[in-house]
């Protein structure tokens, strides 16, 4: 089982205040200024999130990452 760190908190913790969802998802870039870490630093830690189901990814022009319905059951 993987252990979520520091950074993979607070990624969530960002998702839930914004209130993400696949209308209304995160940027990378903007979750990586609220943290001070650089986009990229962010892609590669959310895509553990991502394979552990508890967010999903919208690609292209207004993408970006949101809560999946999993993590909120998980992280009320």
């Amino acid at each position: 089982m993987v252990e979520l760190n520091d950074i993979h908190q607070e990624i969530l913790r960002i998702l839930e205040e914004h209130h993400s969802t696949y209308a209304r998802p995160v940027r990378s870039e903007d979750i990586g200024l609220a943290l001070n870490v650089s986009p990229s630093y962010v892609r590669e830690k959310a895509s553990v999130l991502q394979n552990l189901g508890l967010i999903r990814a919208r690609r292209g022009r207004g993408g970006g990452y949101y809560l999946s319905p999993l993590s909120e059951i998980m992280h009320p």
